[in-house]
């Protein structure tokens, strides 16, 4: 490699030379350098590796500017890392942790909707459980009127416990009424009600206007 370094250093004085002195044959010199030399070679392959970098970083970036939310000292930006084939709904791994000031059981949101709260923190990452996980659960209110209910989580999460005398209706907007959370964080809206088994309450279907699949950016709440 050295060897190599070397000589091309002396056919690059060479054709200086030429070029300086003879510039019709010092051309011809650097032209046939370009075109045959291995050193030249090298220069287009780390060219070629920057350039696929430099890709990768634009198409990141293009892919995310859409869903980047405006900063605000009450939360902390967090990419979302793929799990890819493995993109579990119940879940989302956040690249942001202690260091960001992260913490448990912070509300996160996306487009200024309650997707779901820190499950755990690491350093430099954290987990978040979204409102699709069986185990989420936390108290909502639903529509003008603020009918009280039970936010249960899961494929299909659903509100319930929700009161006979209640007034609900398709398209009312469900929201959190948690004291752990900010309060009335749109989280979706009624598409369907429907009595519980026992009939003792109303149940309500809910109808997300995301993919959770498609979430690439969220913000997780300081909590103070």
């Amino acid at each position: 490699m050295k060897s190599n370094t070397f000589l091309f250093l002396i056919l690059v004085i060479i054709a200086a030379f030429l070029i300086f002195f003879e510039p019709q044959y010092g051309w011809q010199l650097r032209n046939k350098l370009d075109a045959n030399f291995n050193g030249g070679a090298i220069d287009e392959n780390n060219l070629a590796i920057q350039n696929a970098t430099l890709r990768a970083e634009i198409a990141k970036l293009n892919a995310i500017k859409d869903q980047l939310p405006d900063k605000s000292s009450s939360y902390i930006r967090a990419i979302v890392y793929s799990r890819y084939p493995l993109n579990f709904k119940n879940e989302l791994l956040l690249d942001a942790g202690e260091n960001e000031g992260v913490v448990t059981g912070a509300a996160v949101t996306f487009g200024n909707i309650l997707i779901g709260k820190i499950k755990s923190v690491q350093r430099d990452t954290s987990v978040v459980q979204t409102v699709f996980d069986s185990g989420f659960q936390s108290p909502v209110r639903i529509g003008s009127s603020g009918a009280e209910a039970l936010l249960r989580g899961g494929s299909l999460p659903t509100a319930t416990l929700i009161t006979l005398k209640s007034e609900i209706a398709q398209g009312d907007i469900i929201y959190s009424a948690s004291p752990d959370f900010p309060y009335d964080l749109p989280i979706g809206e009624v598409e369907s009600v429907n009595i519980s088994a026992d009939k003792l309450f109303q149940e309500a279907a809910i109808k997300f206007v995301y993919d959770i699949s498609g979430v690439q950016t969220v913000l997780v709440n300081k909590i103070r």
